[in-house]
């Protein structure tokens, strides 16, 4: 998850986009969106307006944004296994299956997927795999959540 002071998102977006404005605007609103859904899975408090925060940026402001537009072909096939992968994890995570809660637990975080895919646009491989490190040190690694943990949430 990011951050909560926005400076420091706003910073983080531009490093791994390489300065790029609307691969940045791209990927906080992707943010807002996984955050978004995953208030409407867990709360029950502000349901209906959440769904439609999350209509108005899926169907209004997301499409319209030009990076989106730009890379469609190449960003909508990874949002869908993103998705995929989202609604897996909870599937997962009640399974009787240990490799499968494992799995569950770190493909909840699919997302950051996105981030990767942004930066190897904006900036190739090395890139890519540069911001994928400071995705994990920005948003993962100060977490000592366990699947244990994971799962009795």
């Amino acid at each position: 998850m990011l951050p909560n002071d926005p400076e420091t998102v706003r910073s983080a977006l531009l490093r791994w986009t390489r300065g790029d404005e609307t691969a940045a605007d791209f990927l906080a609103e992707i943010a807002a969106i996984a955050r978004l859904a995953d208030n409407i899975v867990d709360e029950d408090e502000h349901r209906q307006r959440n769904v439609c925060w999350l209509l108005i940026r899926t169907l209004t402001q997301l499409p319209l944004n030009p990076f989106f537009i730009r890379y469609a072909a190449t960003l909508a096939p990874l949002i869908n296994s993103v998705i995929v992968q989202w609604q897996l994890s909870d599937e997962w995570r009640s399974s009787r299956d240990a490799l499968k809660r494992q799995f569950g637990f770190v493909m909840r975080e699919a997302v950051g997927s996105i981030v990767t895919a942004v930066a190897a646009i904006c900036g190739g491989y090395d890139h890519a795999k540069t911001a994928t490190e400071d995705f994990f040190e920005l948003c993962h690694a100060g977490s000592r959540e366990t699947v244990e943990d994971w799962i009795r949430d």
